[in-house]
Order: C-alpha cells, then structure tokens, then sequence
C-alpha cells in the first residue's frame, strides 16, 4: 500500500441519519471484492453478497444518490433559505423520471416511484404554503421556473398579486387617516394614491420577471 493512500473500512449505518444507510451500501459495494475474497478465507457463517443483491444495492445506490448529494448540499450552507425547498424537491422528482429508464430490478424500481409519490405529495403540500410558494417566486434564482408545475407557479404569482394589493391599501387606509401628517403640504406618496389592478400587476410582473 501506498503511503498516500487511504485506508478504507466498512461503515455502519446509524439510525438518526437516513444517508448514513447510503454511505453504508456505497462503502460495501465499493469493497466488495476484497469483502467477498475475505469472507472467502474466514470461518465464519456469514455468506458474500449474491450478484443479484450487488445490482440490487448498484441500483438502489442510483436512485438514492440524489438525495444524498441534496441533503450534503443544503449540510454545507450556513443559511439554508426556504425558496431552495420547492425547487429541490422538484429537481428530485425530475431526476428519479429520467432514472427510471435506466432501473431493472423491481425491489429498486418500487422503490423509485415510493420516493416518486412522496416528493408529490411533499410538493403539493408546500406549494400550497404562502411562506413557501412566495420565497420562491419572489428568489432571482428561480422565479417561476422554480416550481413543479405551471400551474402552481400561476397560484403563486395570483397569491402576491394578493399579497401587494393588501399592503398598499394598507398603507394608504393608515396615510389616510392621519391628517396631521399632510396638514402642511399635499401629500404625493405613492401609498395615498388610488390603489388599481393594473399597478399591482405591473408591480408584481417586475418582482418576478424571468
């Protein structure tokens, strides 16, 4: 061996860390030939992995990879904003679709679309929070284009258009109703002007245009 080259052991998983399971699988398919020739040379009850349950933990490691390069991604930011989670769950979901076509065996193919029908039901769940639908539209980096369907985006651009006309009618009704602050002059500000659809709309266009 060596001296720059480092010595690798087999890892067990821990069950507060989901990817811990991952490493665990990566870490024995990886060293699974010197596993198998010690095995081989042991007296020991415990059988090598079958080359059905290596391609078993080969595709299962495929499918799982995503995620675990999700979860090290979101580990390593010091601030973890919340519009990342809808365009990660969907980046997710897109990435297990084009998979699909590359898994054979059923054990791993159902666990795709387990996986599949979760981050779904995950999505519409978030997609449906004004605090979630709105970090990510309202985010340079993905706007609209951040959701899982269209259809979802045009909910949340509907919701801030919502959202603006409520604080700008809020802000006139309080100008409104403090007279003292225009006893002196006319007051301009763009809160006690007219409150119209058309401005809202505009303003909402530029907060989120592509």
């Amino acid at each position: 061996m060596k001296p720059t080259e480092r010595v690798l052991k087999l890892i067990q998983e821990v069950e507060t860390r989901w990817n811990s399971t991952f490493h665990m699988l990566q870490r024995m398919y990886n060293l699974r030939e010197a596993v198998g020739a010690a095995l081989a040379g042991l007296h020991t009850d415990i059988t090598p992995l079958t080359s059905h349950q290596l391609r078993l933990i080969s595709e299962s490691l495929q499918v799982l990879s995503p995620f675990n390069d999700a979860t090290v991604k979101l580990s390593e930011e010091r601030r973890v904003s919340g519009s990342k989670v809808i365009p990660l769950l969907a980046m997710l979901h897109h990435t297990l679709e084009d998979d699909m076509g590359t898994i054979q065996m059923e054990e791993s193919k159902a666990m795709a679309e387990g996986l599949k029908k979760q981050l779904r039901d995950k999505l519409y769940n978030l997609q449906a929070m004004s605090i979630m639908s709105l970090a990510t539209l309202l985010d340079p980096r993905f706007k609209k284009i951040g959701f899982f369907s269209p259809n979802k985006a045009q909910e949340a651009e509907r919701r801030l258009t919502a959202e603006c006309a409520t604080v700008i009618r809020h802000r006139a009704s309080s100008s409104s109703s403090n007279p003292s602050s225009s006893s002196t002059q006319p007051d301009t500000s763009e809160a006690s002007q007219p409150v119209e659809q058309g401005n809202i709309r505009y303003i909402v266009m530029v907060l989120i245009k592509q």
